[in-house]
């Protein structure tokens, strides 16, 4: 309403479906994938892959251990399967994979079937769009003194910002030599200023790479990029991209995840707005949670309430982070859907 307030942004998965419906691969129509329905997304994609490609067998191998090693009930979320995997590969006398040889504690083959479908799943929601996302319409008002903070891996915002002149060797808020961003900004007409807005990725991103394997998914957690690249489908030999497996109990060992958290709770500590999209704050996503109750717990002690909230999701989401905020702001929006947001609630 022609004022421009710090406002820090939270976006989730919900955030990516929002911004982008989805795109045509060989004819079918790709979704960006949520927690909860990531399988049908990939059995979409082994589809159009056709029915002798290798994601088909991926997918059909990770689908058989998950009805014979590692049963569940129905078909499990994404952070569910890939904390079975993760456990399951420590104990391969217990939870056998398949017929085969015996692998060694430590391996199990579903879990790159797991990350080599995800990822091309990620770069072609990217690469397919036509540029007109609903992240192209948020960057196009942000300012620079806001900060987006996403949980997602995908780098479909990324690239909305970048198209708007954004320097991601500045803007991911990265520590260390900037020499390792490998993705120039665009140049941009006469007149126009390059944004610079912050985002800031706590989960990692599939355009951030570490040294190492997908076998040893320690370094993920233990290290820091020394490559970021513009986002690409093929893989870099000898390295492994830095996303953070949607496990349980996330382990943040180097410096890099603790300057990114300490920045994204900074940012929010000094925010005028908060806007949450797509979020659905799970319980198992120990950091966060208690990134945000510390978040409410410190602004309530000092009296310094967001002058508004913008909770953007579905009913019980938002009465969830409502909640959860409770106490800690002056006035709260809520919407439906980021379509709605994009329409209304720019321009509250």
């Amino acid at each position: 309403a022609g004022s421009d307030r710090k406002t820090v942004f939270l976006l989730g998965a919900g955030a990516s479906r929002g911004a982008v419906k989805h795109v045509l691969h060989k004819g079918k129509q790709l979704k960006p994938p949520l927690n909860g329905d990531f399988f049908k997304v990939a059995a979409t994609y082994a589809r159009a892959e056709g029915g002798n490609s290798q994601a088909r067998r991926r997918l059909d191998r990770l689908c058989k251990a998950f009805k014979q090693d590692l049963p569940v009930k129905g078909e499990p979320t994404m952070e569910e399967a890939f904390s079975l995997l993760y456990i399951a590969k420590d104990f391969p006398e217990i939870y056998r994979s398949g017929s085969g040889r015996r692998h060694q504690a430590g391996e199990r083959k579903e879990i790159e079937d797991f990350f080599r479908l995800l990822f091309p799943i990620l770069t072609m929601l990217d690469r397919g769009n036509d540029c007109a996302t609903g992240y192209d319409r948020l960057s196009s008002r942000l300012g620079s003194n806001d900060t987006l903070i996403t949980l997602n891996y995908d780098t479909m915002l990324d690239s909305a910002l970048h198209r708007r002149g954004w320097d991601a060797k500045t803007g991911y808020a990265l520590s260390g030599n900037k020499g390792k961003v490998k993705w120039e900004p665009v140049p941009l007409p006469s007149g126009q200023t390059p944004l610079r807005s912050t985002l800031i990725k706590i989960h990692g991103s599939t355009n951030w790479f570490v040294r190492g394997s997908v076998s040893n998914l320690k370094k993920v957690f233990a290290s820091k990029p020394v490559k970021v690249t513009r986002p690409r489908e093929n893989e870099i030999a000898g390295h492994v991209r830095q996303v953070v497996p949607p496990i349980y109990g996330k382990i943040f060992e180097h410096d890099h995840w603790r300057k990114l958290w300490t920045k994204a709770f900074a940012d929010l500590c000094d925010a005028e707005v908060f806007v949450v999209v797509g979020c659905s704050l799970i319980d198992t996503d120990f950091h966060l949670r208690a990134l945000i109750s510390t978040l409410v717990r410190r602004r309530k002690k000092d009296g310094n309430r967001f002058a508004k909230v913008f909770l953007v999701d579905r009913t019980k989401v938002r009465r969830k982070w409502a909640a959860v905020l409770k106490g800690s702001y002056v006035k709260a929006v809520e919407y439906n859907s980021f379509e709605k947001f994009l329409r209304q609630g720019l321009s509250v």
